[in-house]
């Protein structure tokens, strides 16, 4: 997947550093600094990359910074079940196909950047862009990963006067913007999906049963800008499937809104169903932004930081935390 040259998506949410759950009471818990020492263990010692989905991807982090405001990371993925790529020429109306080597994968680089101090309730501003398979779950999974070593974990007495030694996990969440109500002041309602996972079990060979997942979908296509009073009515409309959807004991029903923004982006949350339309527009979006007007195309991965993205996002940063 080629990555636009001129524009990126951010990502924000909310980064809580926690002990885990066997640790003793009264252990001492985990800060960004310590991450910051583990992550540079790891590039000391060469082990700093971690290889997942059968050895067919591998993620790290090798550009990381600590400043006085931000912990700045470049954390990188290739992924060999990537295909090659295919360019068309605008003047020939030719195809270039580029393939890939039995070896050798795509390669991305995100910018994160991670607020050094942390709001009332511990938690930090985090800050993500977004290429593939670099998301907010990924990147908890790599940063427990970084700090799931003897070399650095803590040690604390537990109870029973025993040494224990213990580790940190990562808590990423996104950062909940505005609400649907608010988002269609100046945004469009692009559409509201409902969604049904139904399981049918039928006997097979040898009496193993064989489950047939079977979807249901209701999709309402409205395209346009609507008053809350109109918005309230629509989702009225709508609710009467969500019921069916229950009655016939469709499993995991969920319900998805779409609003394009004045910016162009389209924003995508689930909505908790209740019986009116006029709760269901408290609903939260997460905050996504988008970097635009870069002096100079954009790469797909980054030798170092990017002068112009960190500005960037260090002026969301600072608007969010406002």
């Amino acid at each position: 997947m080629a990555l636009p040259s001129d524009y990126r998506w951010i990502g924000v949410g909310k980064l809580t550093i926690r002990n885990q759950k066997t640790a003793p009471k009264n252990a001492p818990s985990f800060s960004l600094t310590d991450l910051m020492k583990s992550i540079s263990g790891r590039i000391d010692q060469k082990n700093h990359q971690r290889f997942f989905s059968k050895n067919r991807c591998v993620m790290w982090c090798k550009n990381h910074n600590f400043d006085d405001d931000f912990y700045k990371l470049i954390l990188e993925i290739a992924d060999q079940g990537a295909s090659g790529v295919s360019y068309y020429n605008f003047d020939t109306s030719l195809t270039r196909d580029i393939a890939k080597y039995k070896d050798e994968g795509s390669h991305y680089a995100s910018h994160i950047l991670i607020k050094k101090t942390p709001d009332e309730y511990g938690k930090h501003l985090i800050l993500l862009e977004k290429v593939p398979k670099i998301f907010f779950s990924s990147v908890e999974s790599h940063l427990t990963w970084v700090c799931n070593n003897d070399n650095y974990k803590k040690t604390a007495v537990d109870e029973g006067g025993k040494s224990k030694k213990y580790r940190c996990l990562f808590d990423i969440i996104g950062y909940e913007s505005n609400t649907i109500r608010e988002a269609l002041k100046t945004g469009t309602l692009q559409d509201i999906e409902i969604r049904g996972l139904k399981k049918n079990y039928d006997d097979g060979i040898d009496e193993d049963p064989i489950i047939k997942e079977i979807t249901h979908e209701v999709r309402l296509d409205i395209k346009r800008r609507l008053s809350d009073y109109q918005a309230e009515s629509t989702f009225k409309k709508i609710l009467p499937y969500f019921r069916r959807f229950k009655k016939d004991k469709v499993g995991d029903t969920q319900l998805f809104v779409r609003i394009k923004t004045a910016s162009g982006q389209i924003k995508r949350t689930e909505a908790k169903v209740h019986e009116n339309g006029k709760e269901i527009l408290e609903n939260t979006f997460v905050q996504n932004e988008i970097v635009t007007d870069f002096k100079q195309p954009l790469p797909q991965r980054y030798n170092e930081f990017h002068r112009e993205m960190i500005q960037k996002m260090i002026e969301i940063a600072n608007y969010t935390d406002d």
